[in-house]
C-alpha cells in the first residue's frame, strides 16, 4: 500500500483588482434592478390632478325582448281656492 497523500494546503491569493469589479458589479446590478423595479412599477400616483375617467354601464337588451315606450306621467292637479 502506498502511503497518504498529503492535502495541499496552498490556496492561490486573488488580485484585488478583480475583487474590487466584482464588488462593484454586484452594486451596480442591484442599483439597475432596484432603479428599473421602481420606475416600471404598476399604478404609479406621482400626485398629478388627472381626474378619472367616469364611466357609466351599458345598458345591453337581450335578443327578441320587447321594450314598452315610456309612459308619461302628469304632477297631480291642484284645485285653486275660488278667488272672491
Amino acid at each position: 500500500m502506498s502511503p497518504p497523500r498529503k492535502r495541499s494546503t496552498y490556496k492561490p491569493r486573488r488580485d484585488r483588482r478583480e475583487v474590487a469589479i466584482a464588488v462593484v458589479a454586484s452594486f451596480l446590478i442591484v442599483v439597475v434592478t432596484f432603479t428599473l423595479i421602481w420606475v416600471l412599477r404598476p399604478n404609479k400616483n406621482l400626485g398629478s390632478s388627472e381626474t378619472p375617467a367616469i364611466t357609466t354601464p351599458a345598458t345591453t337588451t337581450t335578443p327578441g325582448a320587447t321594450t314598452t315606450a315610456p309612459v308619461a306621467t302628469t304632477p297631480p292637479e291642484t284645485t285653486a281656492a275660488p278667488q272672491p
